[in-house]
């Protein structure tokens, strides 16, 4: 990261100091090359498969604010504190990504199905309990169990129990909507 920004700094550098002027093509051939700084060095990762089996990854939200939250459909907090996520899902959609994290031996269909009862609108994905990964190791101490990252993908905020809208609103900073 730092040899990229040293390279743009002397890139500009010696732009600057040229008193020619740079054709469309080869501008856009230089910020082609030079790489968005929408992560940083603290960013964290992580993937789990979607129920259709199909990796997702933290970093595939880049720009946006992410709340992953672990949860079990034999969970009372974790069911109570969904209608929460889906209305805060439909009132911040272009800012937010919400991952529920699956936390149980579960069969995919009954995880299928719980998803189309409570109606849930943000993408669903499995943790492997026999085979945790670290992030879910370190996060699964209870559930439910929310985190939640800015859009540079570093961690601001871990939440063990249930969370409310009103809650997630002022941990991000969103002005409340009616």
């Amino acid at each position: 990261m730092i040899n990229k920004i040293l390279v743009l700094v002397l890139l500009v550098t010696l732009v600057a100091c040229d008193n020619t002027e740079l054709d469309s093509a080869t501008t856009k051939k230089i910020e082609k090359e030079i790489p968005v700084a929408l992560e940083s060095e603290n960013a964290m990762e992580f993937s789990y498969p979607d129920l259709a089996g199909k990796e997702v990854k933290l970093s595939d939200y880049r720009g946006k604010w992410v709340i992953a939250n672990f949860w079990a459909t034999w969970c009372p907090p974790c069911r109570k504190e969904i209608p929460d996520f889906i209305k805060f899902k439909n009132q911040y959609a272009d800012q937010v990504e919400i991952l529920g994290i699956n936390n149980e031996d579960a069969e995919t269909d009954k995880i299928q199905d719980f998803v189309f009862e409570y109606e849930i609108n943000y993408p669903v994905v499995r943790a492997d309990v026999y085979n945790p990964s670290e992030f879910s190791r370190k996060n699964t101490m209870g559930l439910p169990t929310t985190i939640i990252f800015n859009p540079q993908g570093e961690q601001v905020n871990k939440r063990v129990g249930p969370i409310h809208f009103k809650d997630l609103v002022e941990i991000i900073g969103f002005k409340p909507t009616k």
